[in-house]
């Protein structure tokens, strides 16, 4: 069934509650029968429905029974139809058109006997044929109901419960949707494309290498000039290294004399577009999740990983005596470190946003991604070498994996534009097609396999994970994203510049969640002290151990760890909890500045904690008053200036409830702005 029907079956049975049940029955009694269950999408819609259930819009326990009736009742006549038939239906439509299902049916019932009645309930292949298979056999019927009618207890709270946690969350924590989902799409795609190329290109290149090989040695004989190039790559009697050194220069000058043409060709301006496209593309689905996996990435990337790497497989390559496989791997990674820096240093091609000096500090080409391809590629090129041919391919697709994550992540960051990434994989590509022909086809020694694989894991996974600790504080400044800060008069703000800030938070799918009722002009610190002073405190912190506290029945709200929660892609800067009146304090940078001395500016918002009940969690969330909160607070703002405003509304919906205050507060001690006066 098309995804398009399943979504309109779900809508009319959300709209339609008193059929739901028949609904559920006929599904489930359509997906037990024989052979015609393989139509039925009978998971899809229990997970439908559970979701329904999960958001509120049904019961649970009256679709819960609908459920295991329907199943208890279609694999009953499945079953009947096998015990009373038997081989006949072989013969009879539309067993005939299907014998390859009874086959399966019979091998599963065959090998797991009774037990295959219960498995079978749950194992999609052989879901719609293994009753029938069972009375086929003469399973005993009183047998054969026992296991049916547990089956069936067990099977529909089982996929209702998954669709039913599945709505739940969607309902209380969207906010690592549509910008996630989107991201995440998009990087499977990317590796997905990756994998499917590199080896549609090995299975189309590595049957002919051997006659390419002889071919372009066949050319270097016709041509005693450029043949010296051709047979330092393919001629295993022939020396490599000027050949090889002298293609490296080429390259390096190619990439500089097409990059310096760039700038006078009409093709310019059309690139730059497709650059700052893609950057704003992608800085626009940032979210702090997106931030710790994507600087993760790029350390494993970085100069200090790649020269740890170097060495570490260097030291072990010289220990077990395979000097030609030595002066290939510092050939590799050495090209990549001049290369980028005399490319760098020459074209002097600005970055996206500066992050670092000297050479470092201009663009093209991406140091991240020549570095990774020369590395991680010919590691693949040491690998494959030592593997059985079949696995080749995947060996180059695993080294290409890491290549791409690097080089999305310094895309994602706005460290690098388009452009500077894909020549970095060009350059970086190219050399390695030089080097590793070379490589192959020039005697080399036996590699062991098991150091070749585990000195490289070991040195990305135990140095990596201690470079990745130390330099992470320093990588999230580095590589946080940029936000146009604006000054503003003090005044200005108090009469009419507070409305110019948004009104509700944008959470990670680009949708107005809560109002911003609050905005503060001052020091966080100043602040928090306040607050802790009247009570308040920051909340617990989510983390593996405190999300367990989530399985506590009837807990108190100001004790759980929260959700995450973003405005326009940021965490908050402050959270405070009042555990007296559970009431929550959120608020993050507002980008302005006030007055010469630049006064930072925060906005968030005040809220009544409560808690939502999930299948066996007990989660909090934000309440829907947000003018109660307010009057809550402002007498516990002791020693600071309050003046109350109002957006012209309405602003009341079905999710909030807000008349349109925003509370403005700022230190006595700070200059009094001559606002509006209060409502």
């Amino acid at each position: 069934m098309e995804p398009s029907l399943i979504q309109s079956l779900l809508d009319w049975v959300a709209q339609h509650h008193t059929w739901a049940g028949i609904i559920v029955f006929f599904v489930a009694m359509g997906e037990s029968l024989a052979i015609v269950g393989v139509m039925v999408p009978g998971v899809a819609v229990m997970l439908g429905v559970g979701a329904l259930i999960g958001i509120g819009v049904l019961d649970f326990w009256p679709i819960f029974s609908w459920a295991v009736v329907g199943a208890i009742v279609g694999d009953g006549f499945s079953f009947w139809l096998g015990y009373h038939f038997k081989d006949q239906l072989r013969r009879i439509w539309p067993f005939s058109r299907h014998p390859r299902l009874l086959h399966q049916g019979e091998a599963f019932f065959r090998k797991h006997g009774g037990k295959s009645v219960f498995l079978g309930r749950f194992f999609g292949p052989v879901r719609a044929i293994i009753p029938t298979t069972a009375g086929m056999m003469q399973m005993s019927p009183w047998r054969f109901n026992v296991v049916n009618v547990s089956s069936a207890l067990l099977w529909a709270p089982v996929y209702l419960g998954v669709g039913m946690v599945i709505g739940a969350s969607l309902s209380l924590a969207a906010e690592v949707a549509t910008r996630l989902a989107l991201l995440l799409g998009a990087l499977i795609l990317t590796l997905w494309a990756g994998i499917w190329l590199v080896r549609r290109l090995y299975r189309l290149l590595a049957p002919k290498a051997t006659q390419l090989s002889e071919r372009l040695m066949q050319w270097g004989r016709n041509h005693p000039h450029l043949g010296q190039l051709s047979a330092a790559l393919v001629d295993p009697q022939q020396g490599e290294f000027k050949g090889v050194a002298l293609l490296g220069l080429i390259l390096v000058g190619l990439a500089w004399a097409i990059i310096a043409l760039f700038s006078h060709l009409t093709i310019t301006p059309p690139l730059a577009r497709l650059d700052s496209s893609t950057y704003h593309l992608l800085q626009g689905l940032r979210t702090p999740w997106g931030d710790q996996v994507m600087i993760t990435l790029t350390q494993l990337g970085d100069g200090t990983m790649h020269i740890a790497l170097l060495l570490g497989l260097g030291a072990w390559l010289l220990w077990r005596r395979h000097y030609f496989a030595v002066l290939h791997w510092l050939a590799a990674v050495g090209f990549g470190a001049v290369a980028a820096w005399l490319l760098k240093s020459s074209l002097k091609i600005p970055r996206p946003n500066p992050m670092f000096d000297g050479p470092m500090g201009y663009g093209f080409p991406s140091a991240h991604t020549v570095l990774a391809v020369c590395s991680f590629g010919f590691l693949a090129v040491l690998i494959s070498r030592e593997v059985a041919p079949r696995w080749r391919w995947l060996v180059y697709a695993v080294a290409w994996i890491f290549i791409l994550l690097i080089a999305i992540s310094r895309l994602y960051l706005g460290a690098h534009w388009l452009s500077d990434v894909l020549g970095g994989l060009l350059i970086g590509l190219i050399w390695i097609s030089i080097l590793g022909v070379a490589y192959r086809r020039h005697h080399a020694a036996v590699i062991d396999l098991k150091g070749l694989i585990g000195v490289p894991l070991a040195v990305l996974s135990l140095f990596g994970a201690w470079h990745v600790y130390d330099s992470r504080e320093a990588n999230l400044e580095r590589y946080a994203r940029h936000y146009e800060t604006r000054q503003m008069g003090a005044d200005e703000w108090a009469r009419h510049g507070w409305r110019q800030l948004p009104p509700m938070r944008i959470d990670t799918r680009g949708v107005e969640m809560q109002p911003l009722n609050l905005q503060w002009a001052g020091s966080l610190e100043t602040l928090r002290a306040i607050l802790q002073q009247q009570g308040w405190r920051q909340p617990t912190p989510l983390s593996l151990d405190t999300a367990l506290m989530w399985l506590k029945p009837d807990a108190d709200p100001a004790e759980l760890p929260l959700l995450p929660q973003v405005h326009d892609g940021r965490h908050p800067a402050l959270q405070m909890i009042s555990l007296q009146d559970h009431l929550l304090l959120r608020l993050w940078p507002a980008d302005v500045v006030l007055g010469e001395q630049r006064i930072p500016l925060w906005l968030g918002y005040v809220g009544q904690l409560e808690t939502a009940t999930l299948p066996l969690l007990t989660v909090p969330r934000i309440g829907n008053d947000f003018d109660a909160p307010v009057a809550e607070l402002l007498p516990q703002l002791t020693g600071l200036h309050r003046e109350m405003r109002l957006r012209p509304g309405p602003w009341s919906s079905a999710r909030n409830h807000w008349q349109g205050q925003v509370l403005l507060i700022w230190p006595m001690g700070q200059a009094h702005p001559q606002g509006e006066s209060a409502p």
